[in-house]
């Protein structure tokens, strides 16, 4: 009896739980289908979005952007010489060059474009200075006298802005077809970033004599001060027409004007700025959106009026540059900001941007000193304080360089970063680890504008190539750095230097020899350079080589045994 009371109250006990673990499993249903639910509107959403997006290019409307471009300039040359070694002329072009290419497709195409004209121009100056070495006898003079320059010509570029709304490039035009003086020009090219469209100054500007009578106010302002800009200038810009040259920065737009003095052109030009706020209505809405934190370099003897302290007005802010002695080759540099002057920072060359880092600004000045070394140094511009001992060893990356000697030409190529995003740049560095390299890696900024690496994985950037001697046991590493199992790199093997910690080790693929230029020091010594930058385009297996130092007696051995028997090419700078 007691057996059947307890196996019914069992049975009622089990009918009691029945409903609950319904209601748990519905639950577990439910949250699973709503997690299903959600992924696939997430899907349903990105493939829309993805649609969208192609039916607009395919539609030939703007492309929706996110994250800001960064673009590189892709720098190439060539010298001539006669059979007696003498510098006929030399010539350079400044490509533009994307790093997010496909993320920018539209302002990719356009860039695919512009260098088009950039070859076909590079086509006419050289033909202009091989006409002018053969034709003109001051050209022949030049070349010969000890004491001539050498003709030339060169363009280079300035990176004013590079963000969701537009590109903004300066280019410095310097010429010289006989040697006997350089001319310098200005000229600038402006890109809408969603459709690629070349800019001309009335997409930007709404109202061309408002803004000219806003630059006549701001230019009389100057009149006595340390920026002054002589109003007459104006006229001059004005006469330009359509072969006016203007840029667009996240304050304002300024126009340049070229100056002459005694015959000759001035290597800086005369800057104007009219700024955004002065009058809205002026100026084509979406130019005027900027991100909250951004950087505007100061080209030359360029200055920009910024409220530096929140009070509604506007402050020149310009890097000074003096030299205490005029045969020194040293310059001392300082930020003049709200009527204030940094203490001096002394270098062979300084270059400045202006950072805008949460609300506040800051400059950013990057100085050549000794030993080939650049510097960079922070300044806070509310109160132009500089901390002893404060600054980084580093430079914008210049990168890929190859050269190459052909007969009586002389060829070389490389790239230049540039600084046009708050959140970092990419700064350049020096590697001793089995030659002297250079090398390069991300920098941050952080909320008050300090920067540091950004990490301790630095790529190389040198076309520097080392032949193994010996079959060499090592590490096998993937693209991260990440160990993968122990290898052997083969005897008689071209290795490419990738990355290093800048420490201890580098991590090297093996390339084939056809990569490879082989050039001879005299006897049995050899150096070798790579031919193909795509080489370093490369995300495969790669082999780590640790270093192990005798500093005191300037020994590097790996696994035991002297470099210098396991690596033929080491070349190492002073």
């Amino acid at each position: 009896m007691k057996l059947r009371h307890r196996t019914v109250a069992i049975l009622l006990l089990l009918l009691c739980l029945v409903p609950i673990a319904c209601k748990r499993v519905e639950k577990e249903d439910t949250r699973k289908e709503t997690e299903e639910r959600e992924q696939t509107k997430k899907k349903d959403k990105e493939e829309q979005r993805g649609e969208k997006e192609k039916k607009a290019e395919e539609d030939g409307e703007e492309a929706v952007l996110r994250g800001l471009p960064h673009i590189l300039f892709a720098v190439e040359g060539e010298t001539h010489s006669d059979s007696d070694y003498h510098y006929l002329y030399q010539i350079e072009s400044t490509k533009l060059k994307l790093k997010e290419g496909q993320k920018f497709k539209a302002l990719d195409k356009a860039f695919a474009e512009y260098n088009k004209e950039v070859d076909e121009l590079y086509q006419k100056e050289r033909a202009e200075l091989e006409n002018s070495s053969h034709s003109s006898e001051e050209a022949k003079k030049n070349v010969l006298s000890s004491s001539g320059n050498t003709p030339e010509s060169k363009t280079n570029c300035e990176l004013i802005r590079a963000d969701k709304a537009i590109v903004s490039v300066l280019l410095s035009k310097s010429t010289d077809y006989t040697g006997s003086g350089m001319e310098y020009s200005r000229s600038a090219v402006n890109f809408d970033t969603r459709s690629g469209k070349r800019l001309s100054f009335s997409d930007v500007v709404t109202d061309a004599d408002s803004f000219f009578m806003l630059a006549e106010k701001r230019a009389k302002e100057s009149v006595g001060t340390d920026t002054e800009f002589p109003p007459e200038l104006l006229d001059k810009i004005k006469e330009k027409g359509s072969e006016l040259t203007w840029t667009v920065n996240q304050e304002g737009v300024s126009v340049y004007l070229d100056i002459y003095e005694y015959g000759k052109s001035r290597r800086e030009p005369a800057v104007l700025t009219v700024y955004f706020e002065e009058a809205r209505d002026l100026f084509e809405e979406r130019y005027t959106k900027t991100e909250e934190d951004y950087v505007i370099p100061l080209i030359g003897d360029m200055h920009l009026d910024l409220d530096i302290d929140g009070d509604g007005k506007r402050e020149a802010v310009y890097l000074k540059k003096k030299s205490e002695d005029a045969n020194s080759v040293y310059l001392d540099f300082s930020a003049v900001a709200n009527g204030r002057e940094s203490e001096p920072l002394e270098g062979f060359d300084g270059r400045a941007y202006i950072v805008k880092k949460s609300g506040k600004y800051y400059m950013y000045v990057f100085v050549s000193a000794e030993d080939d070394i650049t510097l960079l140094y922070r300044l806070d511009l509310s109160t132009m304080e500089k901390k002893e001992g404060e600054y980084w060893v580093t430079d914008l990356s210049t990168k890929y360089y190859s050269w190459r000697n052909e007969g009586n030409i002389e060829t070389h190529r490389y790239e230049e970063e540039n600084f046009s995003d708050a959140a970092g740049f990419c700064g350049s560095g020096r590697n001793d680890i089995l030659s002297t390299n250079s090398v390069e890696i991300d920098w941050v900024l952080d909320k008050e504008a300090y920067p540091r690496p950004d990490g301790n994985r630095y790529r190389v950037t040198s076309n520097h190539v080392l032949r193994t001697l010996k079959d060499i046991s090592v590490p096998e590493v993937d693209a991260k750095g990440n160990v993968l199992k122990e290898s052997v790199i083969p005897a008689n093997s071209y290795l490419l230097f990738l990355y290093s910690d800048n420490e201890s080790f580098v991590d090297m693929r093996i390339i084939e020899e056809k990569y490879v230029d082989k050039e001879n020091w005299g006897g049995d010594s050899s150096y070798f350079n790579l031919n193909d930058s795509n080489q370093f385009d490369y995300n495969g297996p790669l082999y780590r080589i640790r270093m192990e130092r005798d500093t005191e007696n300037w020994i590097t051995k790996v696994n035991g045994v002297e470099a210098e028997e396991l690596f033929e090419g080491m070349v190492y700078a002073g």
